[in-house]
């Protein structure tokens, strides 16, 4: 009895961790020049590639490989997982994208709601009320 239950709680174990990054990810996949981020309280944070002095990159792989780039130069590489959390403005379950070891660079939203706004325009909001949201172009 005691073989089987540990069966079943690896059973419900392995279907859980299996539901993550089994959201569709083909619309988001290509490489991303990061142009803009904005929001803070009372819409006072506004940086773009100009402001902070550095051109940025993301390419989103198909198989949830993510790679970064700081002026040509690869400053990060690993996985991403995708999942569903509630977004705050739509009030509606949106993907959510983290990156693998909690990437950051200051000035740029890089995990959050992840959502095409048009169809090679990407946002990354942080999900946050007063937060930040980050914009990049599809490179074509």
């Amino acid at each position: 009895m005691k073989n089987l239950l540990y069966i079943f709680a690896f059973a419900l174990i392995s279907c859980a961790s299996s539901q993550i990054n089994k959201f569709d990810n083909s619309d988001l996949v290509g490489t991303w020049n990061w142009t803009n981020t904005d929001g803070g309280f009372g819409n006072h944070i506004h940086k773009t590639p100009e402001s902070l002095g550095k051109k940025v990159q993301l390419t989103l792989e198909k198989n949830y490989q993510f790679s970064i780039f700081e002026d040509s130069k690869e400053t990060f590489k690993g996985t991403y997982t995708l999942t569903m959390k509630k977004a705050i403005y739509s009030n509606k379950e949106e993907r959510f994208i983290q990156l693998s070891g909690d990437q950051q660079i200051s000035g740029i939203i890089l995990s959050g709601i992840i959502r095409l706004t048009k169809p090679n325009i990407l946002e990354i909001s942080d999900n946050n009320y007063d937060g930040l949201g980050s914009m990049f172009s599809r490179v074509e």
